[in-house]
């Protein structure tokens, strides 16, 4: 009825996630409405990534289960977090060795704190080029996974999600949060932010977002 089988409920049950009631010792498990409903919890509790200890503990409570959640996010975000920051430099050692480097000897430029004059120049030069739809110069300051995306995707991106916004007006205010540059551009109807993440002179990764005036 609910897409689990008869052998996990015995293991739930078996963990005291749920009770089942037997007439006889030959007569078959039976479940309840509560205890179907808490079956229906604990599997979208599991699509979340929650373990069954974890479920264990918050099955009862919905507001406990709501803060485990929301601590589960938390870390997730820290994880892609250090997840990007090690694809960064990953790509930097790629392009070390593609240009003919030994890849140990870029250990020191790793710990070298970013350049944000330069990171501003790039952020600069890729948002000049996307307002003037020059989307195949992009390229050039792309790293090899972003070079890897569709054909059209950056024009999708402008006339979906940019076009809309009317008549460009100027460049707003520039902020920079760890290895991003934020630039924020005001149009007729809509402000745009694009993102430009930049890891050693190196485009890995631009994005576009709505933003409201003096938003970040």
């Amino acid at each position: 009825m609910i897409g689990i089988t008869s052998r996990t409920i015995r293991y739930y049950e078996q963990l005291g996630l749920i009770t089942t009631v037997r007439e006889s010792s030959n007569a078959p498990r039976r479940l309840d409405e509560e205890n179907i409903e808490r079956l229906r919890k604990i599997r979208f509790l599991r699509k979340l990534g929650l373990g069954l200890d974890e479920i264990a503990e918050t099955i009862g409570s919905d507001e406990k289960a709501t803060e485990l959640i929301k601590r589960k996010k938390t870390a997730m975000r820290a994880e892609i977090n250090e997840l990007i920051l090690r694809a960064n430099l990953l790509t930097e050692v790629i392009a070390a060795a593609e240009q003919g480097e030994n890849i140990y000897e870029t250990e020191h430029r790793l710990n070298m704190p970013p350049d944000h004059e330069e990171m501003k120049r790039i952020a600069d030069e890729c948002t000049r080029l996307i307002l003037e739809s020059r989307f195949e110069d992009l390229q050039g300051y792309l790293d090899e996974d972003m070079r890897q995306m569709p054909p059209g995707y950056f024009e999708v991106g402008w006339n979906v999600h940019i076009k809309p916004c009317g008549e460009f007006i100027s460049v707003g205010e520039q902020s920079i949060v760890a290895d991003t540059v934020i630039n924020r551009l005001h149009f007729e109807k809509q402000d745009i932010a694009v993102l430009t993440e930049i890891h050693a002179g190196i485009v890995t990764g631009l994005f576009l977002q709505y933003c409201k005036e003096k938003e970040a």
